[in-house]
Parts: C-alpha cells; structure tokens; sequence
C-alpha cells in the first residue's frame, strides 16, 4: 500500500513539472507573438499670450498619471509680448532638436495651448519642427485669429493674431499640417477669449468639442486631460 502511494505521488509530482513547463513554455511563446509596446514620444508643452512653463502643472501631472515619465514631458517657455511667433518657432524648433538629442527618439508630440498654438503650427509648417512631429494638439488656440486680439494690437503677438494678420494669413496657406502629422484642436463654445470660440477650429485634423470650459480652464480640466492623453496616445 505504501509502495502504491509513493507511485501516486512521483506519477501527481511529474505531472506537475510537465503543467510548469507547458505553462512557461506557453507564456513565452505568447510573450514572443506579442508586439512590443510602442514607445512614447516626448512631449514639448507651449504655452500660450502672458503665460509660462509653469502653466502646465496639471497637464504634467495628468499626463504622468497616464503613463509618461517624467523626462518625456517638456515645458518650453519663451518671450510671448515682444517677440513675433515666427522667431518663437525657430526658437522651438532648437528646443525639438535639444529634445530629440537627449532623447534619442525620432520624433516629438506637441501641444500648444491659445498663442501656444500658433507658433507650434508655424515651426511644423515653416520651421525647425517640420518632419520632427508626430502629433500636434492645439487647446483654445486662436488658430483663424480672433477680434479679442484688438484690445492689445500694440503688441507684435496680439496684431499677429488679429483676424486676417499676415501671420494669421500664412498660417492657414495650403495644408493645416504635413500629411506626417497628426492633428487634434479641443475647443469649448464657452472659452470667453477666443473669440468666435469657433476660431480654433481647422479643417483636416480632429476637431473635439468640450462644453462649458473657460480659456484657462483648458489647462486644468479633467475631462480635457483626458482627452489630451488620448490624442497623444
């Protein structure tokens, strides 16, 4: 009897080892058929008319709760009164380059929030960006020019967001964005400063509505971090 049972167990601990190894041999497999997760690409974050890199605290925690490291998230600051956004996107195009470098990646994701918008566009359309990007997300950007501008057209900035500016004009020649680009604007009817509200709408790139939410509340809305995230993803 006891000899019978000391079978069972040796026959139970073999087959035991046998399960392992088909289940180690099974995972591997699958681990070898599955792709690779995609690697992120870093994120340049442009602010927007009187703003600074410090605007973007909450995006940055957002985005870091979605996932991102903490190196792949970039703020860029810049003179946003008394320098034209066309020498802005130059400046932003060496920042990509500073970032690329650093990173080893092949491209960035940019998103630019009001002005922020602008001068991003035009370095991916005119500048330094061209062929470095792989996503741009505009918030409340002013990307048709708005009326609100006037209240400050002694500004370079402002006039150049004037409805019809040159810059304005140029911006919008040809194509929105590259065809290599992936673009998304999240506006709100309800923004107050960008105005038409309907001004930051573009044709050729994802248009997504979020009612109820204020010019600057765009950098702190949750549902417009979520929705950020998923742009970028």
């Amino acid at each position: 009897m006891k000899r019978f049972r000391r079978g069972l167990a040796a026959v139970a601990a073999a087959l035991a080892v046998a399960a392992i190894g088909v289940t180690v041999q099974s995972s591997l497999l699958s681990a070898a058929a599955s792709p690779a997760a995609p690697e992120r690409n870093p994120v340049i974050l442009v602010h927007g008319l009187f703003g600074s890199p410090g605007n973007w605290s909450q995006v940055t925690a957002s985005l870091q709760e979605a996932g991102y490291a903490e190196e792949q998230i970039v703020t860029f600051g810049y003179n946003s009164i008394s320098q034209s956004n066309a020498v802005t996107a130059e400046k932003l195009g060496a920042k990509v380059d500073e970032v690329l470098a650093r990173t080893g990646s092949s491209k960035v994701d940019i998103v630019g929030h009001s002005m922020g918008s602008l001068n991003s566009r035009y370095c991916i359309k005119y500048a330094g960006c061209a062929g470095k990007v792989d996503d741009w997300v505009s918030l409340a950007g002013p990307n048709n020019g708005v009326t609100s501008a006037n209240l400050c057209w002694w500004q370079i900035t402002c006039r150049e967001m004037r409805i019809g500016s040159t810059f304005i004009t140029k911006l919008n020649t040809v194509a929105t964005l590259p065809g290599d680009v992936q673009g998304t604007v999240i506006w709100s009817p309800d923004d107050g400063v960008v105005t038409p509200a309907t001004s930051s709408v573009l044709d050729g790139v994802h248009n997504i509505e979020v009612a109820g939410v204020r010019h600057i509340a765009m950098l702190t809305d949750d549902k417009v971090a979520g929705l950020l995230a998923d742009a970028l993803a």
